[in-house]
């Protein structure tokens, strides 16, 4: 197994980079191979023990390892789905699509000042008729629509500036980060629909008529307030999400 590094100048959290290279490591190992102790992390990454447990604890809600007290821990059984999604892995769309070996390209096909309805206001803790951002983005892959995204977030962190002024074709969650509201952890619920309409036009055929998998999410920054309120439809033929179920002690 290669040596890797931590770079500085990612701005990334080193814990969530830590994350992703700790992935690349069980990515080259078989289930029930034990990952290397925490000693031998901290000399391999060159980062603190503290920073160690908290990225080796990312992996293990995401059911890549398995923790057997006295012995350390091993690569789970479900580690080998990578192409799907667990279900507590909290990540942009873009990092995700970037994750799963897309090139992924947005089309902007709305961006606007407006007044919150009500699901944006109850979501967001805002009034309604509140001014938010609301942003409806397609995420492609060549032409392929893979995910559309619904996003709405408080009109403050615009600050004077006008909508069309930001670029809104990248991460949201960067965009956001650079405002000081950085979404760090979620609240979400997975549902199976079809496209809602004025959409299913604009992603075309076929892909408007199959499944899609509706992620409705309050995104929380650090300190516990709602920053970002996104719906994003995930094709139901390109995108699943598994989830851990271990039984109670």
């Amino acid at each position: 197994m290669s040596n890797m590094s931590i770079e500085t100048r990612d701005r990334r959290s080193v814990v969530v980079q830590l994350r992703d290279a700790l992935r690349e490591l069980i990515e080259e190992m078989e289930p029930g191979d034990r990952l290397p102790s925490e000693n031998e992390l901290v000399a391999r990454f060159g980062v603190a023990r503290g920073t160690i447990r908290e990225s080796l604890k990312l992996i293990e809600q995401d059911g890549l390892v398995d923790v057997q007290h006295g012995r350390g821990r091993f690569v789970s059984a479900v580690a080998d789905l990578g192409v799907n999604r667990p279900i507590t892995r909290f990540e942009g769309v873009t990092e995700m699509l970037r994750a799963l070996g897309f090139a992924p390209k947005t089309r902007l096909l709305l961006a606007e000042r407006a007044g919150a309805d009500e699901e944006e206001a109850q979501a967001l803790g805002i009034e309604v008729g509140d001014d938010v951002v609301r942003l409806a983005r397609l995420r492609m892959n060549g032409r392929q629509p893979l995910v559309l995204s619904i996003n709405a977030f408080r009109a403050d962190l615009l600050g004077e500036d006008d909508v069309g002024d930001h670029d809104f074709s990248g991460s949201l969650h960067a965009w956001l980060s650079e405002r000081g509201a950085a979404p760090v952890s979620s609240a979400a619920r997975i549902q199976a629909v079809p496209l809602e309409e004025p959409w299913r036009e604009t992603v075309g055929e076929p892909a408007a008529s199959g499944a899609w998998l509706l992620t409705s999410e309050r995104c929380f920054d650090v300190g516990g307030a709602v920053v970002l309120f996104s719906r994003d439809f995930h094709r139901g033929d390109v995108f699943s999400f598994h989830v851990v179920r271990r039984r109670a002690d």
